[in-house]
C-alpha cells in the first residue's frame, strides 16, 4: 500500500501554551477543535500537503474510558510525569491504492467519528514508549480539501509542505515492528537519544536552517 503523511501530533499542556510560540515564530493557526468523547482537544497548524496538530488533555475520564485507553492518549499526554512518547504519526492511503495496510492494526471507533467508521492504529499501541501509528479516514492533502473546507495554508516564516520526519526515542530498546516498516518505507526516520524529541523537515531544507524550540516543546524544524 503507497502511504503519505497525514499529520503528527505533539501532546501538550492544557489550551496550549506552545501555540502561542508557533505563532510567534511565523505559523499560522488553523483550527481548534474537541474530541467528543475522547477527552482531548487540539488545534493545528496546516501545510500543503500534512499538518502539525498540538493535543491535549480536557476530560480525564473520557481519556480512562475503555474505548480510549488503549490509544495511550492519557499516559501520553501526561508523558513528562509517565515517560511515555508524546508523539502521534499518521497516514493516509493514496486515492488509488486499495492494498492492505503494511502493519497489522486494530480498530478504534472513536466517539466523534460517523457511525461504523473507525480509525485503524498499529498494533504497537502498547508499546507508550513509541508514537501512536495511526491510518487517517482522509485521503487528501490539506491543500486538496473542499472549498467548503480550506484552511489557512500560508505562514509568515514560508513553509508550504512537511518533507522529511526524524524521530528520537530515549533508551536502548528494540524498534517494533511496526516502526521498522516506517523506516523501511521511508516514510520516518528513527534513531535513539537521551530524550524524545521529533524533527520536521519543512521544503527539503533548502535553506539549511533550524529552530529547536527546547524545553518548550520536544521538536525541532529544519527548513
Amino acid at each position: 500500500m503507497q502511504l503519505e503523511l497525514d499529520h503528527i501530533f505533539v501532546c501538550v499542556e492544557p489550551e496550549a501554551p506552545p501555540a502561542d510560540l508557533l505563532a510567534a515564530f511565523g505559523l499560522t493557526e488553523g483550527t481548534r477543535r474537541i474530541h467528543q468523547g475522547q477527552g482531548s482537544a487540539n488545534v493545528c497548524f496546516f501545510f500543503e500537503n500534512a499538518y502539525l496538530e498540538l493535543l491535549w488533555l480536557v476530560d480525564i475520564n473520557e481519556a480512562q474510558s475503555p474505548l480510549v485507553r488503549p490509544t495511550g492518549l492519557w499516559e501520553r499526554c501526561r508523558w513528562q510525569e509517565t515517560e511515555a512518547s508524546p508523539f502521534g504519526i499518521s497516514f493516509r492511503r493514496t486515492a488509488s491504492d486499495s492494498r492492505e495496510i503494511p502493519f497489522p492494526t486494530w480498530d478504534y471507533y472513536a466517539k466523534y467519528l460517523p457511525p461504523q467508521a473507525s480509525i485503524p492504529i498499529a498494533t504497537n499501541s502498547d508499546n507508550l514508549s513509541e508514537p501512536l501509528i495511526f491510518i487517517s479516514p482522509t485521503n487528501k492533502k490539506p491543500i486538496d480539501f473542499a472549498l467548503e473546507r480550506q484552511l489557512p495554508l500560508v505562514h509568515k516564516i514560508g513553509f508550504k509542505e512537511i518533507t522529511g520526519l526524524q524521530v528520537t526515542l530515549p533508551g536502548t530498546q528494540k524498534f517494533s515492528a511496526e516502526v521498522r516498516t516506517l523506516i523501511d518505507l521511508g516514510l520516518v526516520q528513527f534513531s535513539q537519544g537521551d530524550f524524545y524529541q521529533l524533527e520536521i523537515e519543512f521544503d527539503n531544507a533548502k535553506e539549511g536552517k533550524l529552530q529547536d524550540f527546547g524545553s518548550q516543546l520536544p521538536i525541532v524544524f529544519r527548513w
